[in-house]
């Protein structure tokens, strides 16, 4: 029998089992190295052993090397620029320690070896294109305080998916439903429960990443007593309510800490956990808010880490601190999504939003932002290798015409219409932001005649701005960088009205201006037909249609360049850090999931 080649039969981990289903269609398959592709007897269920074929992404991949043994001890140290805007996982998606610290999911995916690799998970099998079964460990306790420290069963984790829904619409949930809208009961989805080792997700409808999308922190199995425990059924003021590795002992203005969960214990690890959990006994999180003394502090020793959010790494900046004594700098290709956001209610016209993308330069962005090291931006990153598309026929795309850009911006009565200013709003704790708004601001006055206001505000203003219905800005800056692995929950989820593109740039199905809805409705029946298609080439052809339907009319949002090479700092004495695997975004397998990087300094 001829296998199709889709994503849950390329993305699975030890004790996958496999089954042919659907005469004709493809078999789900997984095994200790990962995926495969074959056949086996209708009646019959085998374990899979073989290595992975092609990763989702489209990399080569192979069984993984086990990480070698580590020391036990001492405490990882990260910052970020402001406090956490939330800490519910099933709200706020920003805040990774948190979630990744506190919580345990099904599994995680690792990219680079194209591997689930299991937590709570030790069995997931799909029987059919809409069923999927999950066998989980008898040996997952939630914390001492958190349910009295009983035993996570099967019913917490379908309690936990099924909150997704209600925290969207109640409370403006930035986990939206391009990653859980096919386990959505209110389209049909059902959990089956039939015993406390077994839960059975009946989908609505079929997903190609069902199983990747899954590895995002955000499937954090909670504790039903703590939510109903609460005063809004949220865990927004929860600080512990999980069984993962760690609990958070301290939740201030100035920063974070997270100790040892004494009940964590995992028999049968997979090569990313440890049976007694992680060699770090803590991990602490500082806020330090300006990017100068973040960078500092981690040249003085203070920290393990830098983050590149706070502090842009470029070329330059990696170089020099590579001279440091006691850093390292990796590298790797970028696979970055950052984006211009259009006010969908403001934006009707599709000439103005065109005599946007024209007016400014890309080639005088990528070398005043990333000092000449940048590309060109796509709805679908440069990281996907089979779904994105070549510079080349980007640039047919995404030109810069100043002389067509005034001429199409006058017709439209664009200064009218915005009163001759526009405003940008852009996030005070990435500093990224504000260049990029200012560089593309500089263009659209001198192209346009306009008055360009750049707001650059605090993280939880940014934020609220954000989600508000009725928007206070023009144009918005922002990037989606949680879980940067597959197509659905990359770059397009800033573009789909089920994704963000209906939460902030108000591309809504329900839009009360009929341009609007019609306008989401081709984009989101785009997104499904591809998102539903389980066969590979046929989900590119059906992505490629999408992508140029997004940038011929401008829709949503516009991509912006991003940086060609990225870089990490580190502190040379860590070991085990993910280094094939820290670019593909924090909710991935990298140091925040991971539990087997250690400091060579601990005694």
């Amino acid at each position: 029998m001829a296998s199709t080649d889709n994503y849950w039969t390329r993305a699975r981990s030890s004790s996958f089992t496999r089954r042919r289903f659907l005469a004709g269609s493809a078999t789900a398959v997984a095994g200790s190295a990962a995926i495969l592709a074959g056949c086996g007897d209708d009646d019959t269920k085998k374990t899979a052993t073989a290595s992975a074929s092609s990763a989702a992404t489209g990399a080569a991949t192979g069984a993984a090397t086990a990480p070698a043994a580590g020391k036990r001890g001492g405490t990882f140290r990260v910052v970020k620029a402001v406090p956490d805007t939330g800490v519910d996982p099933a709200i706020t998606n920003t805040y990774v320690t948190h979630t990744a610290r506190t919580y345990s999911t099904t599994h995680l995916y690792q990219a680079s070896t194209d591997k689930l690799l299991f937590d709570l998970a030790t069995k997931i099998e799909q029987t059919d294109a809409q069923t999927l079964t999950i066998t989980i460990r008898q040996d997952a306790l939630f914390l001492p305080e958190v349910a009295n420290g009983r035993r996570v069963v099967a019913s917490d984790l379908a309690y936990s998916w099924n909150r997704y829904p209600d925290m969207l619409k109640s409370f403006g949930s930035q986990f939206n439903k391009t990653n859980w809208g096919w386990m959505d009961a209110a389209a049909g989805a059902t959990f089956v429960t039939p015993d406390d080792n077994t839960i059975i997700i009946k989908q609505n409808k079929p997903f190609a990443s069902n199983l990747i999308a899954m590895g995002n922190h955000q499937f954090a199995v909670v504790a039903k007593e703590m939510v109903e425990a609460s005063g809004d059924k949220t865990l927004r003021k929860v600080d512990n309510a999980g069984s993962g590795p760690y609990k958070m002992v301290k939740h201030e203005s100035t920063g974070t800490r997270f100790e040892r969960n004494p009940n964590y214990k995992r028999s049968n690890p997979s090569e990313a956990f440890l049976a007694a959990g992680p060699y770090f006994d803590a991990w602490e999180e500082r806020i330090i808010a300006d990017p100068a003394s973040a960078k500092a502090a981690f040249i003085a020793g203070e920290l393990d880490i830098l983050s590149t959010s706070l502090v842009p790494v470029d070329k330059i900046v990696a170089e020099e601190l590579a001279k440091q004594s006691g850093v390292k700098v990796l590298k790797d290709d970028s696979k970055d999504h950052l984006i211009l956001a259009f006010d969908a209610v403001k934006w009707i016209d599709p000439n103005l939003r065109k005599a946007i993308s024209l007016a400014w330069d890309r080639t005088r962005f990528i070398n005043t932002v990333y000092v000449g090291d940048g590309i060109l931006g796509a709805p679908v990153s440069a990281g996907f290798k089979d779904f994105s598309w070549s510079q080349d026929k980007l640039k047919g795309y995404q030109k810069y015409d100043p002389t067509e850009a005034r001429k199409l911006w006058d017709a439209g009565g664009g200064a009218a219409k915005f009163n001759g200013k526009l405003k940008i709003t852009t996030n005070s704790g990435i500093p990224l932001f504000a260049q990029a708004a200012q560089v593309i601001g500089e263009d659209l006055k001198k192209n346009l005649g306009v008055d360009v206001q750049i707001d650059n505000v605090d993280g939880n203003s940014y934020v609220a701005k954000a989600v508000a219905p009725v928007k206070e800005w023009d144009l918005f800056v922002a990037y989606n960088l949680s879980l940067n692995t597959i197509p659905d929950y990359n770059a397009l989820t800033l573009y789909v009205p089920t994704g963000f593109g209906g939460i902030f740039p108000n591309m809504k199905l329900e839009s009360t201006v009929p341009e609007v809805a019609a306008l989401a409705k081709q984009i989101q029946d785009l997104y499904e037909a591809q998102a539903a298609e389980l066969d590979r080439k046929a989900r590119t052809v059906k992505l490629d249609a999408l992508q140029e339907f997004i940038l011929t009319n401008n829709a949503t949002c516009i991509p912006l360049p991003v940086q060609k090479t990225k870089y990490q700092p580190i502190r040379d004495y860590l070991r085990n850090y993910p280094e094939k695997d820290w670019v593909w975004g924090s909710a991935s397998a990298n140091e925040f999931r991971i539990q087997t990087v250690y400091s060579d300094k601990t005694a």
